[in-house]
């Protein structure tokens, strides 16, 4: 064995820092996406009250529309 052959970490050190950096990024990412998918969800939650709102205001105008060419009687 020389000198310099002595001194240099083993390759399975090299392996599991490796398998560490790759392990976190991977957790790292996976938070990211989780965020922007709970993100995403509660944009959607809001587009569907808007829409529910919108239905609500379209009906109402429907109603008062006919009531007033006298097809609908309360």
């Amino acid at each position: 064995m020389t000198r310099n052959e002595s001194t240099k970490p083993p390759r399975w050190i090299g392996a599991m820092t490796t398998g560490a950096v790759a392990l976190l990024a991977v957790t790292v990412q996976w938070g990211v996406v989780t965020t922007k998918l709970d993100h995403v969800e509660k944009r959607l939650d809001e587009l569907i009250v808007e829409t529910r709102m919108t239905r609500a205001a379209f009906a109402d105008l429907e109603r008062r529309v006919s009531f007033l060419e006298g097809r609908f009687t309360p």
